[in-house]
């Protein structure tokens, strides 16, 4: 994927994420694998109860326009209450839309892999706050696109 642009890799890499969501079959898993790894968690996913993940990758470049990077990626993971073992769909919808967002920003090395978003964000200086922030939000036009027309509830 070194030929294509940012945006087409942008555009690939949530595809892929909304592919996982769905259900890959066990012979594609491999190929997504090699070409995003920074996804394989959920490329190994089954029959995942996605809630309202669409409404939320809808919601959140607004949230992050009027909030910011740091305050809505916050959001996320409280709303997703990790930790709690009995977590209902929409909960872990709001970790799905976490995480990623979490691996696009890893792909993009803004966000070393192994280490968490939030601490990437909290130790950023401003300047690369604003890059980290516009690339989620160039990201996130792709995200919500392939939801819309891949994932939408009626």
């Amino acid at each position: 994927m070194t030929d294509l642009t940012i945006g087409q890799k942008r555009a690939a890499h949530s595809l892929a994420a909304i592919k996982g969501l769905k259900g890959l079959e066990s012979d594609q898993i491999e190929v997504y694998v090699q070409q995003f790894a920074s996804l394989e968690w959920l490329f190994k996913q089954h029959n995942l109860d996605i809630g309202k993940f669409d409404s939320y990758v809808e919601r959140l470049p607004a949230t992050i326009v009027t909030n910011g990077l740091g305050q809505a990626m916050a959001f996320e993971l409280a709303a997703s209450k990790l930790g709690k073992t009995d977590r209902k769909p929409d909960e872990r919808a709001h970790e799905l839309l976490y995480r990623i967002i979490e691996s696009w920003l890893q792909e993009r090395r803004f966000c070393q892999k192994g280490m968490d978003l939030m601490k990437t964000i909290v130790d950023s200086s401003q300047e690369d706050y604003v890059r980290i922030q516009y690339e989620a939000l160039a990201y996130l036009d792709w995200l919500k696109m392939f939801t819309q027309a891949y994932l939408k509830r009626d």
